[in-house]
Protein backbone atom coordinates (compact mmCIF):
# COMPACT_ATOMS: atom_id res chain seq x y z
CA UNK A 1 0.00 0.00 0.00
CA UNK A 2 1.40 3.68 -0.79
CA UNK A 3 1.63 6.38 1.80
CA UNK A 4 -1.33 8.03 0.64
CA UNK A 5 -3.78 4.68 1.82
CA UNK A 6 -1.95 4.44 5.16
CA UNK A 7 -2.54 8.47 5.97
CA UNK A 8 -6.11 7.92 4.51
CA UNK A 9 -6.57 5.34 7.12
CA UNK A 10 -4.73 6.95 9.89
CA UNK A 11 -6.95 10.13 9.66
CA UNK A 12 -10.15 7.98 9.81
CA UNK A 13 -8.88 6.21 12.50
CA UNK A 14 -8.26 9.46 14.49
CA UNK A 15 -11.44 10.67 13.29
CA UNK A 16 -13.64 7.71 14.80
CA UNK A 17 -11.01 8.12 18.32
CA UNK A 18 -12.46 11.97 17.93
CA UNK A 19 -16.25 10.84 17.66
CA UNK A 20 -16.20 8.39 21.21
CA UNK A 21 -13.59 10.41 22.96
CA UNK A 22 -14.64 14.25 22.26
CA UNK A 23 -18.55 13.77 23.44
CA UNK A 24 -16.92 12.07 26.79
CA UNK A 25 -14.56 14.72 27.37
CA UNK A 26 -17.17 17.90 26.58
CA UNK A 27 -19.85 15.83 28.86
CA UNK A 28 -17.66 14.95 31.69
CA UNK A 29 -20.26 14.07 34.48
CA UNK A 30 -23.67 13.81 32.35
CA UNK A 31 -25.28 10.40 31.40
CA UNK A 32 -26.00 10.37 27.85
CA UNK A 33 -29.46 9.64 26.65
CA UNK A 34 -30.24 5.88 25.72
CA UNK A 35 -29.87 6.59 21.86
CA UNK A 36 -26.91 8.76 21.86
CA UNK A 37 -25.25 6.09 23.47
CA UNK A 38 -26.12 3.78 20.85
CA UNK A 39 -25.18 6.08 17.93
CA UNK A 40 -21.71 6.68 19.52
CA UNK A 41 -20.98 3.14 20.27
CA UNK A 42 -21.53 1.90 16.90
CA UNK A 43 -20.53 5.07 14.95
CA UNK A 44 -16.53 3.71 15.55
CA UNK A 45 -17.69 0.73 14.10
CA UNK A 46 -19.21 2.33 10.95
CA UNK A 47 -16.13 3.93 10.36
CA UNK A 48 -14.00 1.24 10.72
CA UNK A 49 -15.97 -0.95 7.80
CA UNK A 50 -16.08 2.00 5.78
CA UNK A 51 -12.16 1.67 5.84
CA UNK A 52 -12.28 -2.29 5.19
CA UNK A 53 -14.38 -1.97 2.32
CA UNK A 54 -12.26 0.74 0.76
CA UNK A 55 -9.36 -1.61 1.10
CA UNK A 56 -11.01 -4.78 0.42
CA UNK A 57 -12.20 -4.02 -2.68
CA UNK A 58 -10.21 -1.44 -3.74
CA UNK A 59 -6.56 -1.27 -5.11
CA UNK A 60 -4.56 1.70 -7.12
CA UNK A 61 -8.64 3.90 -7.16
CA UNK A 62 -9.82 0.83 -8.93
CA UNK A 63 -12.49 -1.35 -8.16
CA UNK A 64 -11.17 -5.08 -8.48
CA UNK A 65 -13.83 -6.58 -10.43
CA UNK A 66 -11.80 -10.73 -10.23
CA UNK A 67 -11.97 -10.28 -6.57
CA UNK A 68 -14.73 -8.61 -5.54
CA UNK A 69 -16.71 -12.01 -4.81
CA UNK A 70 -14.69 -13.89 -3.26
CA UNK A 71 -13.83 -10.96 -1.22
CA UNK A 72 -17.65 -10.29 -0.55
CA UNK A 73 -18.11 -13.91 0.46
CA UNK A 74 -15.28 -12.96 3.10
CA UNK A 75 -16.84 -10.01 4.22
CA UNK A 76 -20.21 -11.56 4.72
CA UNK A 77 -18.67 -14.99 6.79
CA UNK A 78 -16.86 -12.11 8.80
CA UNK A 79 -20.14 -10.11 9.32
CA UNK A 80 -21.61 -13.32 10.30
CA UNK A 81 -19.40 -15.08 12.66
CA UNK A 82 -18.62 -11.28 14.38
CA UNK A 83 -22.59 -10.96 15.00
CA UNK A 84 -23.43 -14.70 15.70
CA UNK A 85 -19.74 -14.77 18.57
CA UNK A 86 -20.62 -10.76 19.40
CA UNK A 87 -16.79 -10.55 18.75
CA UNK A 88 -15.23 -8.57 16.38
CA UNK A 89 -11.93 -9.40 16.46
CA UNK A 90 -12.92 -13.67 16.26
CA UNK A 91 -14.95 -12.23 12.94
CA UNK A 92 -11.96 -10.45 11.65
CA UNK A 93 -9.80 -13.44 12.27
CA UNK A 94 -12.00 -16.08 10.88
CA UNK A 95 -12.44 -13.79 7.73
CA UNK A 96 -8.76 -13.47 7.07
CA UNK A 97 -8.40 -17.49 7.79
CA UNK A 98 -11.76 -17.35 4.58
CA UNK A 99 -10.16 -14.47 2.32
CA UNK A 100 -6.44 -16.24 2.33
CA UNK A 101 -8.57 -19.66 1.55
CA UNK A 102 -10.55 -18.39 -0.88
CA UNK A 103 -7.06 -16.35 -2.84
CA UNK A 104 -4.90 -19.85 -2.36
CA UNK A 105 -7.86 -21.75 -3.71
CA UNK A 106 -8.21 -19.56 -6.89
Amino acid sequence: MDATRFEIIFIMGLMAFGARVLPQILFVGRKFPEAWDRFLRYLSYALICSIIAVTIFMSSARFETQAAPRRGLALAVTIAVAHFTKSAVTGMLIGTLVILGLSWVG
